[in-house]
């Protein structure tokens, strides 16, 4: 570590289409619930396995990504030490995307071998922390690879067999599958949420993680998993079974569930317990100065646009909560030259944003930490400790972004002190 002190623990492209899950049920339809607009309905019994509501707003207000910091590669094992003091001094409520898998199956479910012992190593140093796993809309076939326990048979009352997974089975019936770009859909592609083998698949991702202390699941880009379940069914049935295995497992009896979705709603019912979203910077003016603004309406963006209804822990929302992050993605072949509509200036999120300078980092944080609820008070921004990067950074060598100071990791962006001052948290000596 470095140093005497350390830390522990002229606008452009307007509008486009929405890409928002058709939803069967768009208006409360229980009699009871006419009026919410202005009368508080009475709330619901919460569902079962889902978190209580302080457990949300606690977690939103504090949340952090962390992405993959549970695995076990060279640069997660290299920065394991810090990032753990990083956690012990910030105390955040939420470590988002800390496992996750993204294809290559057996490769990710090794590299989560020492899962438990690590998110206990959290619990030491942060106990109230509730740390995420993510289950993405993307599967190869070396799920094949990968054996079908016999609890995961059994909660779905399939009779017991020595079987592997199936990539052919978890393809939507007579449709093409949805591609992912540099993909062969024989080899990987997204996976049919209404296919008994994808639920199969995902649900035994959710226990893994359930099993091992994690307490939250991210479920990736739901609205594309669910492209062939129209009216929620099967996305319902999954969730629901997910739910129970946390009521009987978990290491505080529920599960915090969200999607980069603007919301899942069946029978008035909210599915999610919150929402994650792209933060959607707009571009403006010079392209030399690369400046953005956020604002609602642009795009796809969240802000005023995250569906309401009654949440799991039996409360009726006109909004449900959110959270918004400097996103990654897929920008192209080339650094600096994407032209989809989500990039910004040439880049995904979080790789326009590492270019910046270190003062235009920090500045840009307060920001987006404080623009966010100003747009929509359902909102909070979700910073980033640890990111991909869409292409290597050629004059650091880093294909993450990280918020450590550079003593604390070659790949440090020394953004701790910005953290700090927003979360109200003192700098604490050796």
């Amino acid at each position: 570590m470095s140093g005497a002190r350390r830390r522990r623990g002229a606008d452009r492209r307007r509008g486009g289409p929405l890409a928002i899950l058709p939803l069967a049920a768009a208006v409360l339809a229980l009699p009871w619930l006419a009026g919410c607009a202005t009368h508080a309905a009475a709330p619901l019994e919460p569902v079962t396995g889902a978190p209580p509501d302080s457990v949300v707003s606690r977690c939103l207000d504090r949340a952090l990504t962390m992405d993959s910091v549970l695995h076990l590669y060279g640069w997660a094992l290299r920065d394991w030490r810090a990032n753990l003091d990083l956690i012990a001094e910030l105390r955040p409520a939420l470590i988002g995307r800390a496992a996750l898998v993204w294809g290559w199956e057996p490769l990710m479910l090794r590299s989560l071998t020492t899962l438990s012992r690590r998110v206990d190593q959290i619990h030491a140093v942060a106990p109230g922390a509730v740390v995420q796993g993510a289950i993405f809309e993307f599967v190869t076939r070396d799920v094949e690879q990968i054996a079908v326990p016999a609890h995961v048979l059994a909660a779905f009352d399939q009779a017991p067999a020595a079987r592997n997974y199936d990539y052919d089975a978890m393809l939507p019936l007579g449709a093409p599958p949805s591609q992912h770009a540099g993909w062969d859909p024989a080899r990987g592609a997204t996976p049919d949420i209404s296919r008994l083998e994808t639920r199969l698949w995902f649900y035994h991702l959710a226990t893994l993680y359930l099993d091992a202390g994690l307490e939250a699941i991210h479920l990736g880009s739901i609205g594309r998993t669910a492209t062939h379940d129209p009216d929620l069914a099967h996305t319902a049935d999954l969730i629901g079974r997910i739910r129970a295995h946390a009521a009987a497992h978990a290491r505080r009896g529920w599960v915090l569930l969200d999607a980069h979705t603007h919301g899942l709603v069946r029978h008035g019912r909210l599915l999610l317990d919150f929402h994650s979203w792209p933060l959607r910077p707009r571009e403006v003016g010079d392209p030399q100065a690369q400046e953005v603004v956020l604002e609602a309406g642009f795009l796809d963006a969240i802000y005023g646009r995250s569906r309401g209804g009654v949440t799991p822990s039996g409360r009726y929302v006109r909004h449900q909560r959110y959270l918004v992050e400097i996103d990654n993605g897929y920008a192209g072949a080339t650094a600096g030259g994407c032209q989809l509509p989500e990039c910004v200036w040439g880049s995904d999120e979080i790789t326009w944003f590492a270019s910046q300078p270190a003062q235009r980092r920090d500045a840009l944080l307060r920001r987006f930490w404080r623009r966010v609820p100003e747009l929509d008070p359902a909102g909070r921004f979700q910073p980033p400790a640890v990111r991909p990067l869409q292409a290597m950074l050629a004059s650091r060598g880093c294909e993450r972004y990280v918020v450590l100071d550079p003593g604390d990791s070659p790949c440090g962006r020394g953004q701790v002190g910005v953290l700090r001052e927003l979360w109200g948290v003192a700098e604490l000596e050796d």
